[in-house]
């Protein structure tokens, strides 16, 4: 007994309880969204911002995107580029399978091919046209040959699930190319992505994880897309608490969504920019194609005053149409910070001078006047009013004039009949820019809205096309930037943000970059609303017949 009081006095324990909450399985994150579903078949999502999400969460690419916007493997294990950029071979993973379980081949992927080349379907145009240049072929069940009539090394890109997602042709090949549209399977899709249809109506559509495709199980049992007719509502439903996320909140929502007490929001930079484009062919307003005018310009705009005051939350500021944190930007490359005195010397060397003091700058009886476009959406409208008033100091007469963002397309960009406009052009996955830069692109099929003709810089696009070698391609794209930025066929504003809303109530939500809306997913195993509280207990000894200072 006395031994046993000794070792009680020469050894103090002491414990303590302490609880803390740890994530816990379940739960089902509901996310409002704006319209509803129509073709869930990555053939036939792309006029539709719903579909577009859901197909690339039910469905694969045989490559896909990281954060970086480089390619990775998805249903491909496998993939490679012949030395002239013209044949790609691809070769499927070999554990890949459907939702209903049956492995995917390469007759998927030749089914599918054949479908993007059918005259009766409604393909985006510029897709079609790509893939009927293109032959496909099966070498084995798991290998597929690509053989393009010209060199392209853009080419993988149409291989993601933005463009290419791969369809089951055991469950298509029944229908018809022109019954397609029609058939049921476009809402009740069998897809192979990490996330499979369960159930969907008229107001909201139920995917549960697939949880092979995950690296970690999620925590949450499900997703759903709940429909709402606009963001607006959207926004009321969060507020309500009835939905944990909001799909996207648009600028001329932004402060409402910020006033919402448990509403956090996530911002991503989304590929592409927006920028005022020069009509180099505008007949009232022919100085547009002077590159002293349009540097003039640039000096006289304040891009971080338009960006941080008029704008806030819109973008980031721009400088190359080439994405930051790519690996096509050329960080050294001329920029034009305000410098409205600087604008003001350049126009006066130009000839144009305010003779009459009437407060818009003259030259030989022309004035310096011209009209910008935007579409209606209530930051466009914003942004070009400030452009108007940071001009108008320089003695730059400029008139905004909104118009509905279908009309500006097929009323003004198409047909060239504008003088300046204010557009945002996507720069997905390669970094390619001869669809909006070549001048081969000014015919009225192509995309260089502008016109701007420089033979330097078609030379470089041109040669950056044939090769998949990045370090050519890289020391091509470095010199067209350092052009760009000194002919400025085009003012830079902003890179623009994809703004996120979700309930405070999910926990260990990040969004990184995004190369499209849905990647807002990408982290989805790790977010969680459930938790669980777990008792710890701590043992500390406390040594009595140790002396001081001793281990």
């Amino acid at each position: 007994m006395g031994i046993l009081l000794v070792v009680a006095l020469l050894s103090y324990v002491t414990y303590s309880y302490s609880s803390q909450e740890t994530p816990a399985r379940g739960g089902v994150f509901i996310e409002g969204v704006a319209g509803n579903p129509q073709y869930i078949n990555p053939i036939l999502c792309q006029y539709n911002e719903v579909d577009r999400d859901l197909c690339a969460l039910i469905f694969n690419g045989l490559l896909k995107l990281d954060e970086r916007g480089e390619w990775q493997t998805d249903l491909a294990e496998d993939w490679k580029v012949g030395p002239n950029s013209d044949v790609y071979t691809f070769t499927l993973r070999s554990d890949i399978r459907w939702h209903d379980g049956l492995r995917i081949t390469a007759d998927d992927v030749i089914f599918t091919v054949q479908l993007l080349q059918d005259p009766d379907l409604p393909v985006l145009p510029d897709l079609v046209n790509l893939w009927r240049s293109v032959i496909a072929a099966k070498i084995d069940d798991r290998t597929v040959v690509f053989r393009l009539s010209q060199p392209y090394a853009a080419f993988p890109d149409y291989v993601t699930i933005r463009w290419f997602g791969v369809l089951p042709k055991h469950y298509w090949e029944r229908y018809e190319p022109a019954e397609m549209p029609k058939a049921q399977l476009n809402t009740q899709p069998i897809g192979s992505g990490r996330f499979k249809l369960v159930a969907i109506d008229s107001q909201h559509a139920r995917l549960e994880p697939v949880v092979q495709q995950f690296d970690e199980a999620p925590y949450l049992d499900a997703l759903e897309f709940r429909f709402f007719p606009d963001y607006p509502s959207i926004l009321a439903a969060a507020e309500a608490g009835e939905v944990h996320g909001v799909s996207r909140v648009l600028p001329e929502y932004q402060r409402q969504a910020e006033a919402i007490p448990d509403l956090q929001l996530f911002t991503s930079p989304t590929p592409g920019y927006t920028i005022v484009l020069f009509n180099f062919d505008a007949a009232d307003a022919p100085f547009l194609a002077d590159q002293t005018v349009r540097q003039a310009l640039a000096y006289g705009l304040d891009r971080e005053k338009l960006l941080n005051e008029i704008i806030p939350g819109v973008g980031q500021l721009a400088d190359s149409p080439m994405l930051p944190g790519t690996w096509a930007y050329n960080p050294d490359i001329p920029r034009y910070p305000y410098d409205p005195e600087k604008a003001m010397t350049l126009l006066k060397d130009a000839g144009w001078v305010d003779a009459n003091r009437d407060g818009v700058r003259e030259k030989e009886g022309e004035e310096l006047a011209f009209t910008i476009l935007s579409d209606d959406a209530p930051h466009s409208i914003a942004v070009v009013q400030a452009l108007a008033q940071d001009w108008a100091r320089i003695g730059v007469k400029v008139t905004p004039q909104p118009v509905s963002f279908t009309g500006m397309i097929t009323d003004f960009l198409v047909p060239r009949s504008f003088d300046a406009a204010l557009v945002s052009l996507e720069l997905y996955g390669d970094p390619d820019l001869y669809p909006l830069w070549h001048s081969s692109q000014i015919s009225p099929k192509g995309q260089n809205f502008g016109g701007w003709q420089n033979r330097e810089a078609d030379i470089l696009m041109e040669q950056a096309r044939l090769t998949s070698d990045r370090t050519l391609r890289k020391q091509f794209y470095d010199e067209f930037q350092r052009i760009f930025a000194a002919d400025l066929p085009g003012l830079l504003l902003y890179y623009p943000l994809y703004t996120y809303g979700a309930s405070t109530a999910v926990h260990n939500m990040e969004v990184g970059r995004l190369n499209e809306p849905a990647d807002r997913f990408n982290t989805f195993a790790r977010w969680y609303i459930n938790t669980r509280k777990i008792t710890r207990t701590e043992r500390r000894t406390l040594d009595l017949d140790k002396p001081p200072g001793s281990e």
